[in-house]
């Protein structure tokens, strides 16, 4: 992978929003937006439609103020908003257990101290997340087991397995939950996506693909086009580009996402670009992974959505 994508690539991991602007209210704080798979159909759910619908992808779960990063209950106010997957970070403790968590110590996101690969859970089971802002709530650090059995029927979310995690594990656990059909990893480099699909050959599998010679690398790596997800970065390709992955059946991802002044959140929140969430679309984005959803959803949304559901919450 060229150093200059694998670097945009981790500036986007590194990445967190600070809320600096007003996020509005949902339009009906009781209905969520459900994606709901046929049984055995997420491979072919994830692979390019002729007409596709457009999505979004929430960077950590879609954070917002009093709703901390990679939290179950971030994750289900943010489909109160709307469609789309969840991007979700995943990180194991010195007992094995596997927790959502992006960073490796507890401090910015959590009333915790030290290094995560040395507490166990019941180290952490009690400790208080914080919002980006840095504010406490009482939500806790979720376990992945829980969070993949809150995803089914709701969302697909996509694992970003953080270093020293193993991905046997995940992918076990993710079999044990019956969580396969919203479930699916984001591989860093070809190896790693090979290496995934070594321990889960259905699994579909986000992959950085920039530029024609990744795409040439993935061709001889024995990985499956129909698990394939195109992640393209955080800065806008040609057209011309997207449409030769479109042409190989793939989505698009791209990311807006990100705190510096290059970011395309940034600066569409600030007004100091002409393009739209919408022109990203038509230029090719079949996923925007963003952190600001409140904001992309009304310029995406669809009313042609025949493959999900909306639910009214009990009151």
């Amino acid at each position: 992978m060229p150093k200059l994508f694998t670097l945009l690539m981790l500036l986007a991991g590194l990445s967190t929003a600070v809320f600096s602007e007003q996020v509005p209210a949902p339009i009906d704080p009781s209905v969520r937006h459900y994606l709901t798979i046929p049984p055995g159909g997420l491979a072919t759910f994830m692979q390019r439609p002729t007409s596709p619908i457009p999505m979004l992808s929430h960077h950590r779960g879609g954070p917002v103020p009093g709703m901390p990063e990679n939290s179950i209950e971030a994750m289900d106010n943010a489909l109160s908003y709307g469609y789309g997957l969840m991007e979700v970070d995943v990180a194991q403790l010195k007992d094995g257990t596997l927790v959502l968590m992006h960073d490796d110590t507890l401090g910015r996101t959590s009333n915790g101290t030290g290094a995560l690969n040395n507490k166990t859970w019941d180290d952490i089971k009690g400790l208080r997340l914080k919002d980006n802002d840095g504010t406490l709530t009482d939500f806790r650090v979720p376990t992945l087991e829980a969070a993949l059995k809150w995803t089914i029927g709701r969302t697909i979310l996509t694992l970003d397995i953080k270093r020293g995690t193993d991905f046997k594990k995940v992918a076990q656990l993710v079999d044990q939950t019956g969580a396969n059909d919203y479930s699916m990893s984001i591989a860093y480099s070809i190896k790693q996506a090979q290496a995934f699909y070594s321990i889960a050959p259905e699994m579909p599998i986000s992959i950085g693909l920039s530029n024609d010679q990744v795409i040439e690398s993935l061709d001889a790596s024995g990985i499956p086009s129909r698990l394939v997800v195109a992640w393209t970065g955080t800065r806008l390709l040609e057209p011309a580009f997207y449409a030769k992955l479109h042409q190989r059946g793939w989505r698009t991802i791209v990311g807006t996402l990100g705190r510096g002044a290059s970011a395309l959140d940034n600066q569409i929140r600030d007004q100091k670009t002409n393009i739209s969430y919408r022109n990203i679309i038509a230029m090719g984005a079949d996923i925007i992974a963003t952190d600001r959803f409140w904001a992309v959803q009304p310029q995406i949304r669809n009313p042609n959505l025949f493959i999900y559901t909306q639910q009214r919450l009990a009151k």
